[in-house]
């Protein structure tokens, strides 16, 4: 009984100190996202005026949203836009990122210069630089819609042709973006433990093998977080094709208009949202996946299960062999029994 309450009151302990680590994170959650999203929300139902005594607001229900999506004619363009943006940008910027911390985290010369390389970029380009880069067609590589497989993917699909060209054509820019990705995914790789591949090599594993098997499923959580972070940071960029249709509405209806401009920041998170809510399911780890258990562990729980089926076949075959021996003396006892009678004849 004393082990018990002293447990319980150490998980108490524990989970009093933890609230309490999270206390100021919750107390800025609170105060700069969940009351700005809450009070955004009433300011998108609402006519907001300012005049000459403060803010008036006319309670006008769904007729910001109604002009947004019905009578508006740049809005949904520009999130069709977005939404193939989101959709060709992080996909890209995980597989490049994961390719590239792979590569950078092997034991190469110089290794410290490449990862300066591939991360200064992210401190000198900064969003405004990027932008006058990309005005200034800088950051284009080649041509793609002129080769023959791109031509043929076009006739297939035009719009997977369409994701790729963006790709290609906006390479330099997904490099960009993979600065914070690749310091995230290379933390990810060295955290793995090391005897894991030990003992995959020592059981004759491939690499392929191992990065399938051991190096991706324990990299997933990682990936969940690259992907939020890229989908949070394309959100907020300014060459997004919606992020100056955003800022620009703000800004022209903020005395007149301040509950459209609401209603189109209410929209636009909802569609941020929705991007990360697929991430994380996509992304997230299943309970029933063991993603730390090494070949060797899954090897011995093999063994255990031939050893046990190799023993009921041994078991099957004694009492085999037992039936046998029991039938043989049995008919050896009958014949004992039929030769008396057959020399008195």
């Amino acid at each position: 009984m004393k082990r018990k309450r002293q447990k319980s009151v150490f998980s108490k302990n524990t989970n009093l100190n933890a609230y309490l680590f999270l206390l100021p994170w919750l107390i800025g959650f609170v105060i700069f996202v969940a009351y700005p999203f809450l009070y955004t929300m009433f300011l998108s139902l609402n006519s907001v005026v300012r005049n000459i005594t403060g803010w008036a607001n006319t309670y006008i229900g769904l007729t910001n949203f109604e002009v947004l999506f019905f009578r508006n004619t740049v809005f949904n363009p520009l999130i069709i836009d977005f939404i193939v943006v989101e959709l060709t940008y992080v996909p890209a910027i995980i597989v490049l990122a994961f390719i590239l911390s792979m590569l950078l985290n092997t034991n190469i010369k110089f290794r410290a210069g490449f990862r300066m390389i591939y991360f200064f970029p992210v401190v000198v380009l900064s969003g405004p630089v990027m932008t006058q880069l990309i005005s200034a067609d800088s950051t284009s590589t080649i041509d793609v819609t002129e080769i023959i497989i791109f031509r043929m993917i076009e006739n297939y699909s035009p719009f997977l042709a369409d994701m790729l060209a963006s790709i290609f054509n906006n390479f330099t820019l997904i490099l960009w973006f993979t600065g914070i990705p690749i310091i995230l995914f290379m933390n990810g790789l060295q955290k793995i433990n090391t005897q894991m591949f030990e003992a995959a090599q020592i059981d004759g594993a491939n690499s392929w093998q191992i990065l399938w098997k051991i190096t991706i499923p324990n990299i997933k959580s990682t990936a969940l977080v690259v992907a939020i972070f890229s989908v949070v940071q394309i959100a907020i960029f300014e060459v997004n094709p919606i992020y100056q249709f955003v800022v620009n509405t703000i800004r022209d209806n903020y005395a007149s208009g301040l509950g459209f401009a609401a209603a189109v920041v209410l929209v636009y998170s909802f569609i941020v949202l929705i991007f990360v809510g697929i991430a994380f399911f996509l992304l997230k780890e299943r309970d029933h996946e063991i993603y730390e258990e090494s070949l060797r562990e899954r090897q011995k729980r093999n063994l255990e299960k031939m050893q046990k089926m190799q023993k009921r076949q041994n078991e099957e075959t004694f009492k085999d062999g037992m039936k046998r021996i029991w039938h043989q003396t049995k008919t050896i006892f009958k014949k004992k029994e039929v030769a008396p009678h057959d020399s008195e004849t």
